[in-house]
């Protein structure tokens, strides 16, 4: 992986004196998670289009099945169709994905909330830090 090298700010150097993380690579490092976390947000995350995905998935699954049906003679009722499309290996593929996906999208959003708690607590030892100093 090639080296990331990021801009620092004057207070960096103050920040390392007080044993904080620098904001600059919390901030860099929360970016880089957003964006590889944002497919999987507008995938299953609100208004997400996973269910319209499912579904496509599974009405080619069954079209499949009834032309296969059809092709060699066989009748198959609606019901027979539905659950040979649910049961199909495809379709379990999908849903095995779709969960592992879900899965790292929690995992994402719980770092990029830690960034941010990181951050807040960077602040609030910084605001101590200041107010001790003028004791």
């Amino acid at each position: 992986m090639p080296d990331h090298i990021i801009a620092q700010t004057a207070l960096a150097e103050i920040e390392a004196r007080m044993g904080l993380p620098p904001l600059e690579g919390l901030l860099a490092e929360r970016d880089e998670l957003v964006q590889r976390a944002a497919d999987l947000r507008a995938k299953h995350g609100p208004f997400g289009t996973y269910d319209a995905l499912r579904k496509v998935e599974w009405a080619t699954i069954a079209t499949t099945l009834r032309a296969k049906a059809f092709a060699a003679g066989e009748k198959m009722t609606e019901s027979a169709i539905e659950q040979a499309a649910h049961a199909d290996p495809r379709y379990m593929e999908f849903i095995t994905h779709a969960t592992r996906e879900k899965a790292e999208w929690a995992i994402a959003e719980n770092r990029i909330t830690g960034i941010g708690d990181t951050i807040l607590r960077a602040n609030a030892i910084a605001r101590y830090l200041a107010a001790e100093a003028h004791l």
